[in-house]
């Protein structure tokens, strides 16, 4: 009898660590009804659905397990409190880690925060505002020699002296402040 040479064989489930439908919908029942990790070995199980404070614990799919170890391992799953559960055909409860969500840093800016704002003038009389931190935009309009400051929206909320200070105050209207404002005339010849 001749031994073959042993193959590399990829653990149930490591083909689709990366799978991001089933990373979303890990991340989605991680919350509800929540994985917990039971044993020296970790085994992942899920709460029954509807009853994340109940005590009972089921096996999940080796792919599901993979991913949540995968999940724990990048820091976006955290284990949490240990917990007594009930998994099937056992009389006496195990002791089981929670796995949480971790929380995660905003990435937006905080109202109040100082944003980084830019105003296209893309014809003369006509600024275009946007600001990709803080998510808003809107327009700048020379009108009767003061600028008219309008939302997104075409919603006009007031009048403004100059490019600046109509930036300065679309920041203010979303509850930001435009520090630093960049003005950017086109160079395009108007004829």
């Amino acid at each position: 009898m001749t031994r073959r040479p042993a193959h590399h064989s990829e653990s149930a489930g490591q083909d689709l660590l990366f799978d991001d439908d089933l990373t979303d919908r890990v991340l989605r029942d991680a919350r509800d009804p929540g994985y917990v990790l039971v044993g020296l070995a970790e085994r992942v199980h899920t709460r029954a659905i509807g009853t994340r404070a109940a005590e009972f614990a089921i096996p999940t799919r080796p792919d599901e397990a993979a991913t949540v170890h995968h999940l724990l391992a990048a820091g976006r799953l955290v284990p949490g409190a240990r917990i007594p559960v009930q998994l099937d055909g056992r009389p006496e409860p195990e002791q089981a880690t929670l796995v949480d969500v971790a929380a995660t840093a905003t990435t937006g800016p905080a109202p109040g925060d100082r944003v980084l704002v830019h105003v296209d003038v893309v014809r003369p009389g006509h600024g275009l505002v946007t600001c990709g931190a803080a998510d808003f935009s809107g327009s700048i309009v020379r009108q009767d020699g003061t600028y008219l400051v309008e939302t997104e929206h075409g919603d006009v909320i007031g009048r403004a002296r100059s490019y600046r200070a109509g930036a300065e105050r679309l920041a203010r209207h979303h509850g930001f402040r435009a520090d630093p404002v960049e003005i950017e005339h086109e160079h395009e010849v108007y004829g």
